[in-house]
């Protein structure tokens, strides 16, 4: 199994500490949530991993090269942002040719994805997300359901009405030839631009339903309930 983490972003809505540090190398409990990926994904039978960066690109470059895994780990710089999906597109070579993890950089993941994992493997469907419940939709992107778990629908942060709602939870199973439909070198997101597109075309895209939320560390309240969190959130490894 491979995974593609999403580490290029500029972590704008940390201030400060985002301009100076890349959030995937921000400490959450005394270990960075870069270590924290690796050995999540580590306990999920991950074999490869490949991390797009293009802010502080050489510090998590640095980092990457000093990490003792059994999983092999490649970073591919991007000189100009390409998008979630577009990060993706630019390091699918690298991630073909079976079904792979995309796994957003600056997302903590309390519990273990081996459900997801199954569900896409069982659906049939071209790809399936992590979805959790909120009380509230503000800032976040929705994801609308039918009875059956297929996605209908998408809603960007900040363009639908606010209350409870299935919230993209930031961790998908997906098919390679999802990805070949985004033109190389092209800015494209997966949540407003190439999911949608998928679902317009008739594509079958499936959300599986996490226990509980998973925690943002893209803002300063996300960052200090992470770390509160951690005791919480520890992977399978950290628990022997």
């Amino acid at each position: 199994m491979k995974a593609m983490i999403l580490a290029a972003g500029l972590g704008t809505r940390l201030g400060e500490l985002g301009a100076t540090v890349p959030k995937i190398l921000i400490d959450v409990g005394s270990r960075s949530l870069l270590a924290r990926h690796v050995d999540y994904l580590a306990g999920l039978g991950v074999e490869r991993i490949v991390i797009n960066v293009h802010h502080h690109a050489a510090a998590i470059e640095q980092c990457v090269g000093q990490i003792q895994s059994t999983i092999e780990i490649t970073c591919v710089r991007e000189t100009e942002l390409l998008g979630t999906a577009g990060g993706v597109r630019n390091a699918l070579d690298l991630l073909r040719p079976d079904p792979f993890l995309v796994v957003y950089g600056d997302v903590l993941f309390p519990d273990p994805m081996d459900g997801l994992i199954d569900a896409h493997a069982r659906g049939g469907a071209a790809a399936t997300l992590a979805v959790h419940p909120a009380d509230s939709a503000a800032d976040k992107g929705v994801v609308e359901t039918d009875p059956s778990g297929a996605v209908v629908r998408f809603v960007e942060k900040g363009k639908g009405p606010d209350g409870p709602a299935l919230i993209n939870s930031g961790f998908y199973v997906v098919a390679p030839e999802v990805v070949e439909r985004v033109t190389p070198g092209a800015f494209c997101d997966f949540g407003s631009d190439l999911f949608p597109a998928l679902l317009a075309d008739g594509a079958r895209i499936r959300a599986h339903r996490l226990p509980r939320p998973v925690i943002d560390i893209g803002t300063p309240d996300g960052l200090e309930l992470a770390r509160n969190a951690v005791g919480e959130a520890q992977t399978p490894s950290e628990r022997a």
